[in-house]
């Protein structure tokens, strides 16, 4: 228990990630039905390794129903050791931001660290919203944006991952488009 006069603000880790590399669009029936290339799924796998090496830990993971995206919850979630569920959350796969972004109303620690995994053009406005930054780049196949948010929606950039590497990126700047 604080003592007092000891504030403590609670913050709650959120990595918004675009899906990897999937098959051509025309070569499936529908778009939900794309898998992730052989590519795709060593890019994720890479990006899974270098997250486990940055030490996070996922509380939540939510995902697009499409196939692509819970190909790359699954790769993305096994070397982090997380065992819970991943939660699919339809308005990833295409709604507003505001409906997207309703999926962290669905967590009830403020500390938690919790993946949204989705798709363009969609995870760059959610990162948009959850930084402040209004011309936040788009995301390549496999990126990832590591945001924290206070208590209500105040939110700000912490660092990114370029998949081609991968690194971390500690500047929107540096993000390659």
């Amino acid at each position: 228990m604080p003592g007092p006069g000891i504030w403590y603000k609670r913050w709650m880790r959120i990595l918004i990630v675009r899906h990897g590399e999937a098959i051509d669009p025309y070569g499936v029936d529908t778009d939900g039905h794309r898998w992730l290339t052989e590519r795709g799924r060593r890019t994720v796998r890479k990006v899974a390794n270098f997250l486990d090496d940055e030490g996070v830990r996922f509380d939540r993971v939510f995902v697009s129903p499409l196939v692509r995206a819970v190909q790359t919850a699954e790769i993305l979630t096994g070397p982090v050791g997380f065992e819970g569920p991943l939660h699919v959350w339809a308005a990833l796969a295409g709604g507003t931001t505001a409906q997207a972004l309703a999926a962290l109303d669905e967590v009830e620690d403020p500390d938690a660290t919790v993946a949204l995994v989705g798709h363009e053009p969609l995870a760059r406005s959610m990162a948009a919203h959850l930084t402040g930054i209004a011309n936040y780049p788009g995301f390549r196949t496999g990126a990832v944006c590591v945001a924290t948010r206070g208590e209500g929606a105040v939110g700000s950039f912490d660092w990114a991952v370029d998949p081609s590497i991968p690194r971390r990126i500690d500047e929107v700047e540096g993000i390659p488009r």
